[in-house]
């Protein structure tokens, strides 16, 4: 019987403090919003690089990217082989991996990208 009260205490006291990291977080939010978007920013910075660099230790394929007009096309950037086209440049990029299923591409996301017409 004993045993009974005290998974019903640690049931509640989960419970509790589910609940209260709940509205700490909220609370964190509604004062500091901004920090919390830069501490958002990083994490997402982190998984990107985390990405970047299992696909790079994978032997993965390193994809150079050129848009002409609204198609994006994906060449290997070693070789300069072409390797899909897309009308975005995650589009190049599963295509090429739906072409080539032993691969793995990655490519480095530019801030800003050159176009030609």
């Amino acid at each position: 019987m004993e045993f009974v009260a005290y998974l019903v205490v640690a049931i509640i006291a989960a419970y509790v403090g589910w609940f209260a990291r709940g509205v700490a977080i909220l609370s964190n939010l509604a004062r500091d919003p901004d920090h919390i978007i830069k501490m958002l920013q990083q994490i997402k910075k982190i998984n990107e690089q985390e990405e970047l660099g299992n696909a790079q230790a994978d032997g993965g394929v390193e994809v150079e990217s050129e848009q002409v007009g609204n198609v994006w096309y994906a060449y290997e950037k070693e070789t300069g082989q072409f390797l899909a086209q897309g009308i975005s440049l995650e589009d190049a990029v599963k295509a090429a991996a739906d072409r080539f299923p032993e691969k793995t591409f990655w490519y480095k996301n530019p801030k800003q990208f050159s176009q030609t017409a």
